[in-house]
């Protein structure tokens, strides 16, 4: 009997450890504060039902995972597959502490990874209700399973000052 269950198991084990091993995280960090441009995309598994498709292009301002809470303000990671891996069906996810009128605390949405490509996903700071401040984390997941996964520590005021100086040309 202890044989065929560890047997059952190797598949579940590989399986799991194939998919981390396709996706990297390229980088992580903050974008200054900017008109939100993109067109909305249905998400239902998120708390306002929607996201915004962003433009290609877009750079991190600043390397950081320490996010205060400013208007427009955007941070993120950007992924990619590894090499020789094939295209991906994943599945964004982020945690944070109770949000809007139905504490919701994970939103997510379907993306795709394609081979030779980079994918970018944000959080933009939009509405009041979104600044909740607390341990925020982006991640990727594969057929239910994180394979990238980065924290970032959203505040009221702690790295206001590196933001706001990153950023001062976009602030009015």
């Amino acid at each position: 009997m202890r044989h065929r269950l560890t047997a059952a198991l190797i598949p579940l084990l590989f399986c799991a450890a194939a998919a981390q091993a396709q996706v990297r995280l390229v980088e992580a960090g903050i974008i200054c504060p900017r008109e939100a441009r993109g067109e909305l995309i249905e998400a239902p598994g998120t708390e306002a039902g929607h996201i915004r498709r962003i433009e290609e292009g877009m750079s991190f301002d600043l390397l950081d995972r320490i996010v205060p809470t400013m208007d427009d303000l955007s941070f993120g990671f950007r992924t990619a597959l590894k090499p020789g891996a094939t295209t991906r069906d994943v599945t964004v996810v982020v945690t944070h502490p109770p949000m809007g009128p139905r504490g919701v605390e994970r939103e997510e949405w379907d993306d795709v990874i394609e081979a030779g490509t980079e994918s970018l996903n944000l959080f933009t700071f939009e509405e009041d209700y979104e600044k909740v401040p607390g341990r925020w984390t982006f991640a990727i997941e594969i057929d239910g399973e994180p394979v990238v996964t980065v924290p970032f520590e959203v505040t009221e005021d702690t790295g206001r000052g590196r933001v706001e100086q990153a950023c001062f040309q976009f602030l009015s």
